[in-house]
């Protein structure tokens, strides 16, 4: 069974962060969001999370963690180079990303 807390790092102020080589391996893909979403979805979140749930726990699923949920959105939103003003719109497409992970 995969551990996500391998990808993870707890700060003192109880949040999450993700580790640097982590952020660092999604590089080569910013181009697409979709991949990138993809890629840390697999690492954020469980397999049976990813079959149980979804990003808004609807359809007879349970909505996915949401702190690592927003921790996905600000890295795909950093490593992706997506401007305060795409975001809305970026996300829906984010969201369906990872539900169909």
């Amino acid at each position: 069974m995969q551990d996500v807390n391998q990808y993870l790092i707890k700060q003192s102020d109880g949040s999450i962060a993700l580790k640097e080589h982590v952020k660092e391996s999604l590089l080569p893909y910013a181009g697409s969001i979709k991949t990138v979403t993809r890629m840390l979805a697999t690492k954020l979140f469980t397999l049976s999370e990813r079959v149980s749930g979804n990003c808004k726990g609807i359809r007879g699923q349970v909505q996915l963690d949401f702190a690592r949920l927003e921790l996905l959105k600000s890295t795909v939103f950093e490593v992706c180079g997506v401007s305060y003003v795409e975001q809305d719109k970026v996300w829906k497409n984010i969201t369906a990303a990872v539900d169909a992970v």
